[in-house]
Parts: structure tokens; sequence; C-alpha cells
């Protein structure tokens, strides 16, 4: 991943009247990484798309795109950009391929047909693009909407709720392109969504808002803790011996104890030397679990959950 951002958001803060949206927010989003923009309704996560596309004034700090003010110097920096907001708009009595031709004549980069084969290719469109766009399911217009999105080779992919509604297929389809297109054309993409188990597998890093302050960003590895240590579960019997075992030879590394089962946090070596002390004293192991926390669990746990 280059060091140098394609996108950065300098101290913005946006206020209506007296009352503060975004809150000094500060980010930054590279070549090549998919970032998921996480937040409750309201947050402003839809405020911060609008401005970094131009569509909202920023009332301080700045929105950099590849140096370009967004602000001070528009053409240039949203020269940049691709989009899509919830689900594109397309002329139905058209095909496909017609539709992108249409656009890549508004756009003043000339855009080349073997470049619109490529994106059609991309997100694999190829055997109905010629088909009438009124035909097409949504998970079809989306993938049109991303070829769109592509024609003039952005740097940054922003897409506002990509995978709204649609089937589980659509959805693992539109993860599966967006990941695709991140890594193989070296794009940043920044993902606005609700759908927290998506964003956990589509995603290289996380940032959460919550009434409008960014409060945290992190890789999703790190986030959801499957660095150097996983929570374990051990089905185990009898259990009391189990435990008992445990804190005498490791102290505090028992978390949990329930119905048949201990729970506790180790190294991947550590799951192979439990087992073993497990089994040299006698302790009959049902089952080994992995049992991970999930983007959902830490989300609401940071934001306060129903709060």
């Amino acid at each position: 991943m280059s060091k140098k951002p394609v996108v950065e958001l300098n101290h913005v803060t946006k206020r209506i009247g007296k009352t503060t949206i975004i809150d000094d927010l500060n980010l930054q989003v590279f070549p090549g990484e998919v970032f998921g923009f996480l937040g409750p309704n309201g947050a402003g996560k839809t405020t911060t798309i609008r401005m970094m596309v131009g569509l909202m004034d920023i009332t301080e700090g700045e929105i950099l795109i590849h140096n370009h003010s967004i602000e001070e110097n528009f053409e240039k920096a949203i020269a940049h950009v691709g989009g899509i907001i919830e689900n594109p708009e397309m002329y139905k009595f058209l095909s496909g391929y017609d539709n992108l031709v249409h656009y890549a004549r508004m756009v003043p980069k000339k855009i080349s047909k073997d470049r619109i084969h490529e994106v059609v290719k991309l997100v694999g469109l190829e055997e109905r693009i010629k088909h009438k766009v009124g035909n097409y399911s949504l998970g079809m217009r989306q993938r049109l909407g991303l070829a769109q999105a592509l024609l003039h080779s952005p740097s940054l992919l922003i897409l506002d709720e990509p995978t709204n509604g649609l089937d589980p297929a659509g959805i693992r389809e539109i993860r599966n392109y967006i990941r695709q297109i991140a890594h193989e054309e070296n794009m940043a993409v920044f993902v606005s969504s609700h759908l927290l188990s998506e964003m956990q597998l589509m995603c290289d890093r996380i940032g959460i808002i919550q009434n409008g302050r960014l409060i945290s960003v992190e890789s999703v590895r790190d986030f959801v803790g499957t660095s150097s240590k996983q929570k374990i579960r051990y089905h185990v019997s009898p259990l009391d011996q189990a435990v008992e075992l445990l804190r005498s030879t490791y102290g505090s590394v028992v978390e949990s104890v329930g119905d048949g089962f201990i729970d506790t946090t180790v190294s991947y070596e550590g799951i192979a030397d439990l087992t073993e002390l497990f089994v040299t004293h006698h302790i009959r192991v049902y089952g080994i679990e992995n049992i991970q926390s999930t983007l959902e669990e830490k989300f609401l746990e940071m934001t306060g959950g129903e709060k």
C-alpha cells in the first residue's frame, strides 16, 4: 500500500446554524485499500460524503484529493473520483452498453471502446451488456453502476450503501467486485454501509463516526481482535477439574465458565499447549471453538448499542 493518500480530510468541520454536524474530522484513504465508514443513523456519514464530492460546503478544514482542494480546485479534484450513491440511475430503454457509451461522451477525458469493454469484463457483465437495462436485476444495475463509475479510471471510488436492496447472492457479488477493483486497479475505495457483516469481509480498514466525531480508525483485523491472540472456547469434562487445572497452571487464563465450556484468550501455540495439558491430565476435550468477536459486536460496544 502506498504511503501517499489519495484523499485526505484535514480538520473538517460542518455546522448548520449553531449545530455542529461534523466535528474536526481527520482521515486518509490510500491506494489499493477498501476503507469502511461506519456510524449510527445521523452520525454524519452522508454529510461527509457530500462534502467529499463537493455537494455540500465545508465550514472549516479541507478535503484534498490528490492534493487538490475539493473547494478551491473542484474540477481537478473531482476528476479523480467515481461514485455510486445508493441505486445508480440509468436509461432503462437503452442497453447497458449504450448507457456506458452515453456516459463516456459526457466525460472530458476521452474514453476508448477498449476501456468500456475492460470495465464490462471487470464487473462481469459481458453476457448481458447488450440487453436493455429495464430487464436487468437490481444486482446487475449495481454492477453497471460500478462500470460507469470506473470508466474514467478514477483514483477514488466512493460508494454509499452499494449493496442496498440486494439479495445475499447479489451482496456477495458486489463485495467481491469491490475488493477485486481496489486491488487490481490500485484504487482507493471509500464505502459507507449498515451491513456490518459485509463490511467485515469487504474492508481493509474501518473508521467509526459518532455524533460527528471520528472515534476509531483501525484495520479490520485489529478491530475484531484477530491478530496475535484468539478467544478460544474449550468444551471439556469434568468441567470443575479442568477449571482448577488451568488456574493452578496458568493463573488468570480462565476468562469465563459456562455449561460444559471454558473461555480463554491464548496465542496460536497456546491452543496446542492447553489441549496437551487437558489430555495429559485425563480431561476429555469434546470441542475447540474460535469465538472471535464480530465487527457488529465491536461496533455496538463502541457506539453504545441502542443508545
